[in-house]
């Protein structure tokens, strides 16, 4: 995804005036560049109450910003809804561009996961083995806020190991799926990660078979140890 296409058309004229005054600035220091759109094509629509109450549908977009107390049922069909007080700075907006940049990088992401998933479910015998996707580390990483936290190293210590799930990121780092994929976005942003397609363990045969947990070996071990207990490595 180069650019994201943002369309205004929903906002009343005051709301409208402030929105253009700031985004000029705004789309240019976001995570993705921004680039305004018809509503038809836009990927985030912004709008307020007056328009909220003007129409009856918001299109198909799956982010919606909404510049006041904006109350609608059309929000239920948006994927990731955010919100902006009435007198919004340009901080405030650069800032709502990038949730809305990092949330559709990982939207686009896992839409081209799903649609590889589903050639390769229709090109397997239904008997196949179902594949499931996994992450791995290329090269060691430092990252900056938000991901400078005890619960994301150990999540890029699993990761520089061996290829993990999404599910077993979360069960042995402590991060939620939200922050685990934000991570996982960040870190394909940056060029150091690689996605690979396994063959999923039956429930059956792990129960049987126990696999050790991803952090209890060596120095992998001690790290873990050392991030939540702040003791020595030794």
């Amino acid at each position: 995804m180069q650019t994201a296409g943002i369309s205004a058309e929903l906002l009343t004229p005051s709301s409208r005036h402030r929105f253009v005054q700031l985004y000029g600035v705004a789309s240019r220091k976001s995570v993705l560049p921004w680039k305004e759109v018809p509503r038809d094509r836009a990927q985030l629509i912004v709008l307020d109450q007056g328009m909220a109450d003007a129409i009856s549908s918001l299109g198909k977009a799956p982010c919606v910003v909404c510049i006041g107390q904006v109350k609608t049922a059309m929000l239920d069909g948006a994927s990731w809804v955010g919100r902006l007080d009435v007198n919004y700075t340009l901080s405030d907006l650069i800032d709502m561009f990038d949730r809305a940049a990092v949330f559709l990088l990982d939207w686009d992401a896992r839409n081209k996961v799903m649609r590889q998933e589903s050639v390769q479910a229709a090109a397997q015998p239904a008997s196949s083995a179902r594949q499931e996707f996994r992450y791995q580390l290329k090269s060691w990483v430092s990252v900056g806020a938000p991901f400078n936290t005890g619960a994301c190293i150990r999540a890029l210590a699993l990761l520089s190991r061996e290829p993990v799930s999404i599910a077993q990121l979360c069960l042995h780092s402590g991060l939620d799926a939200v922050m685990a994929r934000g991570l996982l976005v960040e870190l394909g942003r940056r060029g150091v990660l690689r996605g690979v397609a396994q063959q999923a363990i039956p429930a059956a045969s792990s129960s049987s078979h126990p696999r050790e947990p991803l952090h209890s070996k060596g120095l992998l071990g001690r790290l873990g140890r050392w991030i939540r207990g702040g003791g020595k490595l030794a």
